[in-house]
């Protein structure tokens, strides 16, 4: 058990396998543990054939209703969440001899299938239903409530079931480090989200306490990783610790599709550190081992990562490439299985910003606007500050939207000068404030093709002074020619030909 604990669950079984149990109630205790190791590890084949086999064993009520409980979340996790929730029901009704914890824990299964069935409701009853006394089993039911919060799109109730599960943990008999685990890795993403420094110190206070070496920790030791990279770059600005940060994501990644987001991340921040050829070198090795991967394993949460290499192509200009993977990404048939529990990201959101970055890149800058707004809406709307800072960003510095350069003034206040964030948007407002009416006028007439001399004639001032004016236009938006400043002005929409 201790091992289990520990969330070291292939020395669990290897210590399961070398136990020889003297009665029938001992096997079927070690039948449970190991079917409860093997679900950990995702091998739901060998769980059920262990159970169905430990069946035949003679027990007790509680470890018979417990056998039960565990074929049909099994069932469960392997996507056949029909057959899953009618065992667990079956479970339910004969249980109400047995221990208040057995009970507990049937209900939480149950609101884990409902999730899975995307049925958030009936997934809240049965989580009312799990006693404050069932220790761990009442934890697991708070980090549930987190994911449940989460798929609601309610980020700040999410953040505190997460909370409320971890200091639930603390009190409790034993340590689950599995449970602990995932729930820093839920709060990792919602620090980074919410741009929230205070969650940030309680995730990297968390995380350094525990001992990653188990290999169960793995999935949740890569996320964070991933979200520290991310934290690093966006909030602190310190491009250094993002950088390796990202290495160790990659060098921690359970699974080559993690691997290859891991490849992303350095990408991005080489991107945003200027360096262009090791973006471009990140990039492609991103790419090459994305291509080593079986589309069959591009399934459920994995397949994000075809959004997240076409985010690092369109950066890179392989405006053809990223828009494949964006369709690959939506023509996929993910079927309604069951989400892991620890995972429940809003992926739509995402997958629109992506589109943008493609249709702005691609010159398409009207739907490239209308997909930005979409994003800022949908993560305004919940809470994600980033995300809708960078939509924001983005309408603002195209359009020059007031009420977008506001939003993402007051968002990025927070941040270290040294963040990418902060300083687009600050230079932005700089920009923003230089313009005067006579500049907007000039810019107007270049756009429209208009030499020094006509401009001159036409705005009544001499040709030096027209001269000078087109220069320190050149100064404020970056550029060496008129020609790139037309296409500048059109590009942020200071000027259409309406």
């Amino acid at each position: 058990m201790e091992a289990w604990f520990l969330g070291a669950f292939d020395l669990c079984l290897e210590l399961c396998d070398a136990i020889r149990p003297p009665d029938a109630e001992s096997r079927t205790h070690v039948a449970l543990l190991t079917a409860r190791a093997l679900m950990r590890l995702n091998e739901l084949e060998r769980a059920l054939r262990v159970l169905r086999d430990a069946a035949s064993i003679p027990c007790g009520t509680d470890e018979s209703l417990a056998l039960r409980m565990l074929i049909g979340a099994a069932h469960v996790r392997s996507g056949d969440l029909a057959a899953g929730l009618e065992q667990l029901h079956g479970v339910r009704r004969d249980a109400g001899a047995a221990h208040r914890t057995i009970r507990s824990e049937i209900s939480l299964n149950i609101a884990q299938a409902h999730y899975g069935l995307h049925d958030l409701e009936a997934a809240d009853h049965a989580l009312n239903t799990v006693r404050s006394d069932a220790d761990i089993v009442y934890a697991r039911s708070l980090e549930v409530r987190g994911w449940v919060a989460a798929a609601r799109g309610q980020s700040e109730r999410a953040t505190t079931a997460f909370i409320a599960a971890l200091t639930a943990l603390d009190g409790c008999l034993h340590r689950d480090r599995f449970l602990e685990a995932n729930c820093i890795r839920a709060l990792a993403h919602q620090a980074v989200e919410r741009l929230d420094r205070h969650l940030w110190s309680i995730v990297s206070e968390r995380r350094g306490r525990i001992d990653w070496s188990a290999s169960g920790l793995a999935q949740a030791r890569f996320w964070i990783a991933y979200n520290a990279s991310a934290y690093a770059a966006d909030v602190d600005g310190d491009l250094a610790e993002a950088a390796r940060e990202a290495r160790v994501a990659e060098q921690v990644a359970p699974s080559t599709s993690c691997r290859v987001q891991a490849r992303c991340k350095r990408a991005a921040v080489a991107r945003i550190a200027g360096e262009a050829v090791s973006q471009r070198d990140h990039t492609d090795s991103a790419a090459e081992l994305l291509a080593e991967v079986d589309s069959a394993q591009i399934t459920g949460d994995n397949a994000i990562v075809l959004l997240l290499l076409a985010e690092g192509l369109t950066a890179s200009r392989r405006v053809g490439e990223a828009r494949s993977l964006v369709d690959r990404y939506i023509s996929f048939s993910r079927p309604n299985a069951m989400l892991s529990v620890t995972h429940a990201p809003t992926t739509l959101g995402f997958q629109r910003f992506v589109e943008a970055n493609v249709l702005e890149a691609s010159g398409d800058r009207d739907a490239a606007l209308g997909s930005y707004r979409d994003v800022f809406k949908i993560y305004s709307r919940i809470g994600y500050t980033r995300r809708a800072g960078m939509a924001a960003l983005r309408i603002a510095t195209v359009t020059g939207d007031a009420k977008m350069q506001s939003y993402v003034t007051v968002a990025t206040r927070q941040l270290s000068p040294r963040s990418w964030m902060r300083r687009e948007t600050d230079a932005l407002a700089a920009r923003s404030a230089r313009l005067t009416g006579v500049q907007r006028e000039v810019l107007a007439l270049i756009c429209q093709g208009k030499s020094n001399p006509e401009i001159a004639r036409l705005r009544n001032r001499s040709l030096h002074t027209v001269r000078n004016l087109v220069a320190r236009l050149f100064e404020i938006f970056e550029v060496k020619s008129r020609e790139e400043l037309a296409v500048e002005c059109v590009r942020r929409g200071i000027y259409t030909r309406a």
